[in-house]
């Protein structure tokens, strides 16, 4: 039985029927059945009879479901249905700020809590479940990768924002349908939640295990990384030029528009 079968900077609030005055819904407001905070994002001029594809969002640690706002008015305001179900443990000392565990233990919690975001939004609403992207900033897209590795044939695609390569043995248990999982993995020079090490480990284990994973790494200016941590619109069109090109099974070039090229970016793929 597959997994989908078995499971078929906003404020910071505790709060999911879909509302025309606005695109986000949270869980105290939204037309989907979930036990626990989650926020809903509805594309703008929504159709139901257009099958959209799905993006899980997880967010960074230190932060909670309502990091998608941001994250939509950058990536898309039409291309996609999105959910952003929050992280099980409270950060101490940081009010509605949560943080996922990243140990092989954790990380099964985590993947029920996306597959049940993925089960309710596709009984909610018009989404094509053959087109799940799981993406995530920080340790947000280290769980992304570990999850869609672990179901590539389910998933349609990752996106992990300066997240490390997951260090859980069990990441490559699938293997071979692992090789066929699109992958955008980016990193910004001089980040501390994904280190230039970890972003040259990820290149070196892709290569190593025939990972069908693409790299692209944001320059910094030199010794200057004040910004190294941050998520930014450019990192977020590239995800989406990812994808679409993967919904639309063609060859997008993931190069940022010439307005967009705010920054140097560097690309590789194995």
């Amino acid at each position: 039985m597959s997994r989908l079968t078995m499971h078929m900077e906003s404020k910071f609030t505790n709060s999911s029927t879909l509302s025309t005055a606005s695109r986000f819904q949270t869980s105290e407001e939204a037309a989907i059945d979930l036990s626990f905070p989650h926020r809903l994002f509805v594309p703008g001029h929504y159709e139901p009879g257009y099958d959209y594809p799905l993006v899980v969002w997880l967010h960074s640690d230190a932060s909670c479901e309502f990091e998608l706002d941001n994250v939509m008015i950058a990536l898309s305001s039409r291309n996609y249905v999105a959910i952003a179900p929050r992280a099980q443990q409270k950060c101490r000392g940081r009010g509605s700020r949560f943080r996922w565990g990243l140990s092989s233990p954790e990380c099964e919690l985590a993947e029920d809590r996306v597959w049940d975001c993925v089960q309710a939004t596709a009984s909610s609403l018009s989404v094509n479940t053959n087109k799940i992207f799981i993406a995530g900033f920080g340790s947000g897209g280290t769980l992304a990768q570990w999850i869609g590795l672990k179901y590539a044939s389910q998933v349609a695609g990752v996106v992990s924002l300066s997240g490390f390569f997951p260090k859980s043995p069990q990441v490559l248990s699938n293997w071979k349908q692992s090789r066929e999982l699109p992958v955008l993995f980016g990193q910004r020079q001089g980040s501390t939640l994904c280190t230039d090490d970890e972003f040259l480990r990820a290149l070196r284990i892709s290569h190593q295990s025939g990972l069908g994973y693409k790299f692209f790494q944001m320059r910094s200016d030199e010794d200057d990384y004040t910004e190294a941590n941050d998520l930014d619109s450019t990192m977020l069109n590239t995800a989406n030029r990812f994808m679409m090109g993967i919904v639309t099974n063609s060859e997008l070039s993931l190069l940022p528009e010439e307005a967009l090229d705010n920054d140097c970016i560097e690309f590789g793929s194995n």
